[in-house]
């Protein structure tokens, strides 16, 4: 008798994506660091590796232009509360604009000065979002904890780091010495932005590898 193997389950179209966003960041992210290590955009040295950075701006579009289906798909392994429905709604409005804006930078439309400002506005929905979600999937018990506890870390991070940047500045200011007191906020800032695309990464691998478990009698929970 021939023995019938069961089918092979293929990689679902959200791990797809989530790959594709994680895969992308981290491109981006590495660009981006080689960028400020060799271009050198803050001193008056100048070399052939301006191009590192513009690079990173075109894959930024790329990066949260499909997280955006991986947000939607999220939605699936949570409770349906309006607090998923709200939260999602509002992040991918801002990976939408994350996007227009790094083109438009691109294009020429906007000076990276307000550029940079415009886009750090709305990075703070996408990590309210990821530590939104986090926090009800932890407390459902939708998501693993290993899912949910890098969630929550992550999300917290870059509006903490803001914080600690913004007030060792102002208070930095009064002594000389501004930049000195933001340096934890920069470094904590900038910490939870090269993770971000990792976010992803987790979720194609420890959510989206497996079917939606929150069941249908327990989505109407708040």
């Amino acid at each position: 008798m021939t023995e019938i193997n069961p089918p092979q389950q293929g990689i679902s179209q959200p791990a797809l994506w989530a790959l594709t966003s994680g895969i992308v960041g981290l491109l981006a992210n590495a660009l981006l660091v080689m960028f400020f290590v060799l271009a050198q955009p803050f001193s008056e040295v100048q070399n052939g590796f301006g191009w590192l950075g513009t690079a990173n701006d075109w894959l930024i579009p790329v990066q949260f232009l499909t997280m955006i289906p991986v947000a939607l798909a999220l939605r699936r392994w949570l409770p349906r509360t309006r607090s998923v429905r709200v939260s999602t709604a509002i992040a991918i409005a801002a990976m939408l604009a994350v996007a227009i804006l790094h083109l438009l930078l691109i294009a020429g439309v906007l000076d990276f000065d307000v550029q940079v400002l415009m886009a750090v506005a709305a990075f703070l929905p996408v990590y309210a979002w990821v530590f939104i979600v986090s926090s009800i999937g932890h407390r459902h018990g939708a998501l693993s904890r290993s899912v949910t506890r890098f969630g929550l870390l992550l999300g917290a991070s870059f509006p903490l780091g803001l914080l600690i940047t913004a007030a060792g500045y102002l208070a930095g200011s009064a002594s000389g010495h501004p930049l000195a007191l933001a340096s934890p906020g920069i470094v904590l800032g900038a910490w939870s932005w090269l993770a971000l695309p990792v976010w992803p990464l987790i979720l194609a691998r420890l959510v989206f590898s497996k079917p939606p478990s929150f069941k249908a009698d327990r989505e109407g929970l708040s």
